[in-house]
């Protein structure tokens, strides 16, 4: 399994190295790769960014035939947020007053600005989003945040950027004072790295492949679901890929079958389970707009996502399913893959099995296996043929 980091800084990879080898058998720069596309970070939070970034040199490798199916790819975006300014620079902190302006002039204005400020009024935290693109479409975030308060005057000459103005109180010392080996033992992004850490090793021991070790043959799930979406009546691709797949018990589509309901429930075969939902396409059809089932331990809002407005976004549908007590919420519509944790909710599309839309133009699908103890382990699936 490799580690792609998206960027071309060497002493981000040296930590980044340092901190994540046990958990990947290579580990390299995107600059290692020839890759110097930059994706445009047009996010309003740390978390946006990084995903764009990360997700963006996935479809660039997939693009370019550069993807490995066991691939992560990662990004992180941080910044200086400051209390008594209402959170900035933030996501803003490379290019506060001007990307060319010097940080002796940004910290003497932040300084500046806080010139009424007293006590915990200057308060400050640099935070540190990491995201993790899976090959397969999952994604994941880890974040770190390394607090203080903004010095009266900057102080130090280690570190970089806006570490000369973050004061540590527990060291009586700026974050620019502190040696480079204290600094990585508490910094945001040292945090953010071993969350990731942790949650890499957790999300890979529940795939059954721990540092390349598959999963043992005595692991077999107690419950198969598929999951797909947006056939159009292009029922070739469902058969060949429930004849790929095999036995399952549960059928999920999430709409925009076009009448098709009845072959695909046949080629399902008897004893499975079919879920059908109502898509924007599906005129004339009484098949359920939205759909409640409990799977395992969970509870799943299923619908096709277009009076939820997903083709935007996906948080009204996340309110949704927590009004709902939802904590997994599936949609189709878009025709692109999505898997990821928000606020609690599992949001999930499998894709267009007919007609894809994201980058590498592959039809997808999605299985969901049930352990014994009703947990929930997801795999995000691709037809070769098309």
């Amino acid at each position: 399994m490799r580690i792609i980091f998206a960027t071309h800084n060497k002493n981000k990879m040296i930590e980044v190295r340092a901190i994540l080898k046990d958990v990947a058998s290579e580990i390299i720069a995107k600059s290692e790769l020839g890759i110097d596309f930059e994706p445009v970070e047009t996010g309003k939070t740390f978390a946006q960014n990084s995903e764009l970034k990360a997700v963006g040199i996935r479809n660039y490798m997939q693009a370019h035939d550069m993807l490995q199916d066991d691939d992560i790819i990662m990004s992180d975006d941080s910044g200086l947020c400051v209390n008594y300014m209402l959170g900035l620079p933030g996501i803003y902190s490379a290019r506060y007053l001007g990307e060319d302006t010097s940080y002796d002039i940004k910290n003497a204005r932040i300084i500046h600005e806080l010139r009424h400020a007293e006590g915990e009024e200057r308060a400050a935290h640099f935070t540190c989003d990491i995201c993790a693109a899976f090959a397969d479409g999952r994604i994941f975030h880890a974040e770190g945040l390394f607090e203080g308060l903004i010095a009266k005057e900057p102080s130090g000459e280690h570190g970089f950027g806006y570490d000369p103005i973050l004061y540590l109180p527990e060291y009586g010392k700026t974050s620019a004072e502190l040696s480079p080996e204290e600094k990585n033992a508490i910094s945001h992004r040292g945090k953010a790295l071993r969350k990731m850490k942790e949650l890499l090793e957790k999300v890979l021991r529940e795939d059954g492949a721990s540092a390349g070790k598959e999963a043992a043959p005595s692991e077999q799930p107690f419950q198969r679901i598929i999951v797909m979406s947006d056939s159009h009546q292009r029922d070739e691709n469902v058969k060949a890929v429930l004849q790929k797949v095999g036995m399952v018990d549960i059928l999920i589509h999430l709409g925009d079958a076009e009448g098709s309901e009845g072959r695909i429930s046949q080629y399902a075969g008897d004893g499975v389970h079919c879920y059908f939902i109502l898509g924007n396409n599906d005129f004339f059809s009484k098949l359920p707009k939205e759909y409640e089932l409990k799977i395992g331990k969970h509870k799943a809002l299923l619908t096709h996502g277009h009076y939820y407005g997903v083709s935007m976004d996906v948080e009204n549908l996340v309110d949704e399913a927590i009004a709902r007590g939802c904590d997994i919420a599936m949609y189709g519509h878009t025709h692109k893959p999505f898997l990821r944790v928000i606020r609690g909710v599992t949001v999930l599309n499998p894709g267009s099995i007919s007609f894809p839309r994201q980058v590498d133009h592959r039809p997808s699908y999605l299985i969901i296996d049930v352990d014994a103890e009703g947990e929930l382990h997801y795999k995000q699936q691709y037809l070769d043929r098309y």
